[in-house]
């Protein structure tokens, strides 16, 4: 008998027949045997957690994860409600509306992949020639050295994944680059693009740049959010590495460069810029035919949503969560902060842990080729042009 309660915790493995461990969906936890359910001898379930200490039965789960009442718990479980007996008087009969039921009674359905939007020719010439010249001197100017090398990325690395510095912000026309301009309700008008300062992340495709993200710079103004996408990219993930390796699934572009790396080419990684994005169909037709599928969302609420989204388009992923950290990259600098933590592998180390779960046939044991790392990926035909 398995609790009704596993339907709504991810990826739980079963240690015996009564005891499952997994992922905590409160506080993130994700060493082994870290959190417990226990099925009891009634049909319930109990929890435990070795890090944030939190127990309780199932009722009290969903309470504390979804923000259920009592009775919203006890109706997702399908667990009859005790009744309270501390009243004389007979319960008033209310004519409350039908509620409608509950998101987590609903499992998600991944939406069908549709074809990407690719931006049009202006836009892609534009945002080629502005990656060329945050590219420039990549290995020689300290700034952009600096800037690349916070990130555990060689100037190599970034030169073949697409990823550059600004080093300020930048207004162009937005004509320049295939936009319109913008009238505004006032009587004005916007006919500027901004180009902010920040770490430049081009996802590409065989025709070229098709999205520009900003990692915009620590010191940027208050009002201005961490990733900038600019206007008119294409909602497509990031492809580190080609078809035919294994795949990583993360959140974060930056990640993906850094799997691809450190596992010297015998990894690719997927990145979704976020935790909640679609997926383009050719990007989709390249997760499938992987012959192995990892995946690594952030150990935070968002990854949790992650996790179920694409556990429920990709059933055969299978979570390799970092170690010790949010998320890859974290766990790189964690592995290599002094004092060492042998507890906390290198990202080398993790993929290395990782490709040893890939059958000796399917191993690939020669580094890739670094001559074209993303356009070789999918097929662009799929693409529309805007208009």
């Amino acid at each position: 008998m398995t609790p009704g309660i596993l339907s709504f915790i991810p990826a739980m493995k079963q240690k015996s027949p009564r005891e499952w461990c997994g992922v905590c969906p409160i506080c993130g936890q994700t060493k082994e045997d870290g959190f417990i359910v226990i099925l009891t001898a009634e049909g319930r379930a109990r929890y435990f957690c070795r890090k944030c200490m939190e127990s309780g039965d199932d009722i009290q789960l969903m309470q504390k994860v979804h923000g259920l009442s009592y009775r919203e718990a006890c109706e997702a479980l399908g667990i009859e409600p005790k009744r309270t007996t501390t009243s004389s008087f007979p319960a008033r009969r209310t004519h409350a509306r039908p509620r409608p039921a509950h998101p987590v009674q609903m499992a998600y359905v991944p939406p069908k992949p549709e074809p990407a939007v690719m931006p049009c020719k202006e836009w892609m010439a534009s945002a080629a020639a502005f990656l060329v010249e945050c590219q420039r001197n990549i290995e020689t100017n300290p700034e952009t050295l600096l800037a690349i090398t916070g990130r555990f990325l060689t100037p190599y690395t970034a030169q073949d994944c697409g990823i550059g510095w600004n080093p300020a912000d930048r207004y162009v026309l937005r004509e320049s680059w295939g936009l319109p301009v913008v009238e505004l309700a006032g009587g004005g008008k916007r006919d500027k693009l901004l180009l902010p300062r920040g770490l430049v992340i081009a996802t590409r495709r065989e025709a070229g740049p098709v999205a520009v993200t900003v990692r915009c710079a620590d010191d940027r103004p208050e009002s201005r959010p961490k990733y900038w996408q600019v206007k008119g990219s294409s909602n497509v993930p990031f492809v580190a590495g080609h078809a035919g390796l294994p795949v990583v699934l993360v959140e974060s572009a930056l990640d993906a460069a850094l799997v691809w790396q450190e596992s010297f080419g015998k990894l690719a990684a997927v990145a979704f810029m976020g935790c909640t994005k679609p997926v383009d169909a050719d990007t989709d037709q390249f997760i499938k035919q992987a012959p192995l599928l990892l995946a690594c969302p952030d150990n935070d609420t968002g990854g949790l949503s992650a996790w179920q989204r694409w556990s429920a388009a990709y059933p055969r992923a299978i979570l390799t969560p970092a170690v010790g950290a949010k998320d890859l990259g974290e766990q790189h600098r964690a592995a290599l902060a002094w004092p060492i933590n042998p507890d906390i592998p290198t990202v080398m180390e993790w993929a290395e842990a990782a490709l040893s779960a890939i059958p000796t046939k399917m191993a690939h044991t020669g580094p890739m080729s670094h001559k074209n790392t993303q356009p070789d990926h999918c097929a662009t035909s799929g693409m529309k042009e805007a208009a």
